[in-house]
């Protein structure tokens, strides 16, 4: 049976992965929501077909635990996500925990701080013997020696991957958004402005008011074909401006 392809459709994403998926739900969600339009108006599109890719092998980790602050609270919030339907998103909210010397303590100290203003719930464990003794507790078998700090989250765990991306598929199309398996992207039409009008598919054409780009680690490419620049300008921890650094 041929894929039916839309010639005209609001919002086009790219990618059937995790990044895609979850646009794809929230954005059809937000659209009702503001009486701007409903599920029906966003479409997905994937060369393959649902977590087909990284999101379809990736480790399934669901964490608080990263050193950027800007993190945080979009961490924080996704984990809520993954907490409002564990059954659909094949998800276990067994917690995370993360282990130092005092090498790390610093780090950890701060990514509590962070997570402790935020409401996100978790313990830190300071001192050889105390972390040793909470390990013990847990796992009479531990015998880990030399670490400083553990950082205990009791929100995170993890989810079974493939599975999780179906699910986060069905929420999506619980809310009209179409998800066509199959469908390449090949190149893009732009207007006078610089900005995409129609997408170039091995299925056709499609007119698009807006798109959005979740590939995973395909996003070279596509950045490729939008003409995008390959040398960009940086600013380091220096403070100094670097200039034409390869993008990829």
């Amino acid at each position: 049976m041929s894929i039916e392809v839309p010639k005209k459709v609001k919002y086009l994403i790219i990618g059937a992965g995790v990044h895609g998926l979850s646009t794809g739900w929230h954005l059809a969600k937000e659209l009702k929501a503001r009486g701007r339009g409903t599920g029906e108006d966003v479409v997905i599109v994937d060369k393959t077909t649902i977590a087909s890719g990284a999101s379809g092998i990736a480790c399934g980790v669901v964490r608080n635990f990263y050193y950027q602050p800007a993190m945080g609270e979009v961490i924080r919030v996704s984990v809520e996500v993954w907490e409002s339907d564990p059954e659909a998103f094949h998800y276990q909210g067994v917690g995370y925990m993360a282990l130092v010397s005092e090498v790390q303590a610093n780090d950890l100290d701060s990514i509590y701080e962070r997570q402790e203003r935020g409401g996100y719930r978790s313990s830190l464990i300071c001192g050889e013997e105390n972390v040793f003794k909470y390990m013990q507790r847990m796992f009479p078998d531990w015998k880990a020696r030399g670490l400083t700090r553990c950082l205990h989250e009791h929100q995170g765990g993890f989810a079974f991957n493939t599975a999780s991306m179906f699910g986060l598929a069905k929420k999506a199309e619980d809310e009209g958004v179409r998800i066509l398996s199959g469908v390449e992207v090949t190149g893009f039409e732009m207007n006078g402005d610089g900005a995409v009008k129609r997408v170039e598919t091995n299925r056709g054409l499609i007119e698009v008011e807006t798109v959005v780009i979740g590939a995973g680690p395909w996003v070279k490419n596509l950045w490729t074909k939008l003409d995008l620049p390959l040398k960009i300008d940086i600013t380091g921890r220096d403070g100094k401006l670097h200039k034409d650094v390869d993008m990829w």
